[in-house]
């Protein structure tokens, strides 16, 4: 008898009917809009550990958006062969990396070294880092550490972005300039 009344109930209330698909969630696919500096750490973040190129690049200064042009300063044993890195440069070493190695592990574990020092216009992160991206290159390694300095301004539209980039060994491994020299 309680097998008819749930057979019966199911039937009436649609249970084996196919039913309409959700509409895709957007919240995860493009980030918030960098409106405070923080947000542009999480950001980056976040695009590092999808592995998401455009999620990426939004991070950095679009000189359709901000006076100030996005340049990448390499750790010293690298400043040689990364010589003039822009915003073109960024994207082809993201791409070749990401596309290299689809849905590879990647992180990158920010540690701040000291509060923000914050200007009229920027505000400047110090941080060391460990960057890890598990693709598929025999002989590379998948980790590297360093530290870093992010400068960040708002661009014309409000929001935030990182327009300089430096990069510093602090141990005998290699440092994220190492990344973008082997991917560019």
């Amino acid at each position: 008898m309680v097998f008819l009344g749930l057979a019966a109930l199911s039937v009436s209330c649609g249970l084996f009917e196919p039913r309409t698909p959700a509409q895709p969630s957007q919240s995860g696919e493009n980030p918030p809009p960098a409106t405070s500096p923080d947000d542009v750490i999480t950001n980056l973040q976040s695009a590092v550990g999808r592995g998401s190129v455009d999620n990426y690049m939004t991070c950095f200064a679009d000189p359709t958006k901000t006076a100030k042009g996005f340049t990448f300063i390499p750790s010293a044993q690298y400043a040689s062969q990364l010589a003039g890195w822009g915003l073109t440069e960024e994207r082809a070493y993201f791409n070749n990396l990401v596309t290299g190695s689809p849905n590879a592990f990647s992180n990158l574990d920010l540690r701040e070294q000291s509060p923000p020092a914050r200007t009229s216009d920027s505000v400047i992160y110090f941080y060391n880092y460990t960057f890890t991206y598990d693709h598929n290159v025999p002989n590379f390694p998948t980790t590297v550490q360093g530290s870093l300095q992010f400068s960040v301004a708002p661009g014309n539209d409000g929001t935030w972005s990182i327009y300089r980039w430096a990069d510093f060994k602090t141990v005998t491994d290699s440092t994220w300039s190492l990344f973008k020299l082997k991917f560019r």
